[in-house]
C-alpha cells in the first residue's frame, strides 16, 4: 500500500462500544492514533470532534477524502470590513433612532 501523500487510515481493532480503533497516516507521513465511529443523524458533535468522509482504494487502504473540525469559534456581529464608507453606513443602519432602520 503506497500512501501517495494522501490521508488514510488502518483499522486496527474494535472497541467494546463499537468504535473502532485506526492508524492515520497524514500527508506530511505522520502517524498517530484514534478512534472512529459512524456519525449518529441528529446528534451534536463536540468541540474538537473531527467529521471525515472516507472512500475505499481499490488496494483496500482507506482515504479520508474530506474532513471538518467541529469547534471553531462562532463570529457575531458586522463583517470586519475595514473601509470607512461601510462603518458609516452600518452606523446609519443599525444605530437609527428609534432602533429600526
Amino acid at each position: 500500500m503506497g500512501c501517495d501523500n494522501k490521508d488514510l487510515i488502518t483499522p486496527v481493532g474494535v472497541l467494546a462500544d463499537g468504535r473502532t480503533i485506526v492508524s492515520r497516516h497524514r500527508p506530511d507521513h505522520s502517524v498517530g492514533m484514534a478512534t472512529i465511529r459512524p456519525a449518529p443523524d441528529g446528534q451534536s458533535m463536540s468541540p474538537g470532534e473531527e467529521l471525515v468522509t472516507t472512500r475505499r482504494r481499490p488496494d483496500g487502504s482507506i482515504e479520508i477524502v474530506d474532513s471538518y473540525v467541529h469547534g471553531a469559534p462562532a463570529r457575531s456581529g458586522p463583517a470586519q470590513v475595514a473601509t470607512k464608507d461601510y462603518r458609516a453606513g452600518w452606523e446609519r443602519t443599525f444605530n437609527a433612532p428609534g432602533g429600526s432602520a
